[in-house]
């Protein structure tokens, strides 16, 4: 995975996968995601959108967000 440091995006599109932002700020920006291979760290997001590829799974989307996720627990479904 590439690293991106301190980086200032601004009306731009950015391509997130396969890439760990770390301390970025993204200004008016359009954030690809088209699967789960990337990270971020202490980054800002002002007026941006994120645009997720139908190809992922909602749940998916969802749970690797879960704090839950971060710590291996089990997330049982009714």
């Amino acid at each position: 995975m590439d690293y991106v440091l301190n980086q200032h995006f601004e009306n731009t599109t950015v391509d997130f996968d396969g890439k760990h932002y770390i301390g970025c700020s993204f200004l008016n920006c359009t954030i690809i995601i088209s699967s789960l291979n990337f990270n971020y760290d202490r980054c800002t997001f002002t007026d941006s959108q994120f645009k997720i590829s139908p190809k992922i799974s909602w749940l998916q989307n969802v749970y690797s967000l879960l704090p839950s996720a971060k710590r291996g627990n089990t997330i049982l479904h009714a």
